[in-house]
């Protein structure tokens, strides 16, 4: 939009663009978390070169200051970008303070606000997560906390492993979670407990949330419990042998992971008709905990709100492939269904994994979006985090 300055000032364009990512030579780190930062940036073209040099910008050799083309490239601006160049603060960037605190509670996502046992030995643990942990054995009616969240000691390790701690416990008991990279599914999911020194104790919970998946495109990680390939689907193993269910008039759907759709109508309690829109029974795909095979994709926007629509921050989004159905009569071939799991927009809220929309893109062929929090500690799949407007001076070159 056009600012009209102070008599004796300069006028210029402020133009907000979102994000300008490509246009920008962004220094990036090792880190994967920095990939949950996105940035708005303001830009200020100043026509009057004549008050260059209070801008800093014009005739600078810095790196800092990049040329940039606009009216088709009949006039030109040095510009000056932030956090570019030798320039760059040598100090921690609290945008990726910020972005390491976003990551960590992504990872966090699925289990906080979530309560579950385990039995040890003799001893059972009650953990809330994000809350405290009880130790008890009902049989010998012993009972004592080993603390509360002491939130401001978490910390993201560079494995993408979280680290959490809890205070304040019976006769001063103290408890550290150490989330660590490997199966989440019930069956395979790693549960150490360990009481060293006395009265603290060292909890290890494995899931696939908690590693960095950096290798195969981010598609494949490696079980630091026992040094096994696990895939990306890893990620949704929680709801192995669960269903979800939608309706929709007078038909309901039901998807069971890792295995089929079904539509069918309910009466009573008997489901009839009942048609199966896509399955892996009777194909070669593994349904194996960890193995069942998916691709990552960048989903495309959409005009229509009933089919599948790109999220604001373009994230990637798990699809999965379900085929040999109920033969269609139309085009007798068996139906199919492509799954979509995408990490919500609003996932800090912790809603519940479900399905928010499932259309028949072509006949007899069904695409199904879950929302799901159980994918959003992979930092390809995670929403990105708004840093905030930023602002690139340009000052007009001499023609």
């Amino acid at each position: 939009h056009l600012i009209e300055m102070p008599e004796g000032r300069m006028r210029c364009f402020s133009l907000s663009i979102s994000p300008l990512l490509a246009a920008l030579p962004w220094q990036c780190h090792s880190s994967n978390f920095l990939a949950s930062l996105h940035s708005n940036y303001v830009v200020n073209l100043d026509f009057d070169s004549s008050v260059a040099d209070s801008a800093g910008v014009a005739g600078s050799q810095d790196e800092d200051v990049k040329v940039m083309s606009f009216a088709g490239g009949k006039q030109q601006f040095a510009c000056r970008i932030p956090g570019s160049g030798k320039n760059q603060s040598k100090t921690t960037d609290p945008g990726a303070t910020d972005a390491r605190a976003h990551f960590m509670a992504a990872k966090l996502a699925p289990l906080r606000g979530t309560c579950a046992s385990f039995l040890i030995d003799y001893w059972t643990y009650d953990i809330c997560f994000g809350r405290k942990i009880v130790q008890h054995r009902p049989d010998a009616n012993l009972r004592q906390s080993l603390g509360e969240h002491h939130a401001q000691s978490d910390k993201l390790l560079p494995s993408g492993e979280v680290l959490e701690r809890y205070v304040g416990g019976t006769e001063n008991r103290s408890a550290e979670i150490r989330y660590t990279c490997g199966s989440s599914e019930k069956e395979s999911r790693v549960v150490k407990v360990k009481e060293e020194p006395m009265h603290h104790y060292t909890i290890e919970i494995s899931g696939a949330a908690f590693c960095t998946w950096k290798e195969m495109d981010g598609k494949e990680a490696t079980n630091s419990n026992d040094g096994s390939r696990m895939l990306v689907s890893s990620l949704l193993e929680p709801l192995r042998g669960k269903c979800l269910n939608t309706s929709q008039g007078w038909w309901t759907y039901e998807y069971c992971y890792p295995s089929s759709l079904m539509q069918f109508h309910l009466d009573g309690s008997k489901r009839d008709p009942e048609y199966t829109l896509g399955t892996m029974q009777g194909s070669a795909q593994s349904q194996l905990p960890n193995r069942v095979n998916m691709s990552m994709l960048r989903l495309k926007p959409s005009m229509s709100p009933r089919e599948r629509r790109a999220p604001p921050s373009a994230h990637l989004t798990l699809s999965q492939k379900l085929s040999g159905g109920t033969v269609c009569d139309e085009t007798d071939r068996g139906r199919q269904t492509t799954v979509f799991f995408q990490c919500p927009g609003n996932w800090q809220s912790r809603p519940e994994t479900t399905i928010v929309s499932l259309t028949e893109s072509a006949l007899c062929e069904y695409e199904v979006m879950i929302h799901t929090t159980l994918v959003c500690g992979h930092h390809k799949l995670m929403p990105t985090l708004p840093r905030g407007k930023e602002v690139i001076q340009c000052v007009a070159k001499a023609r």
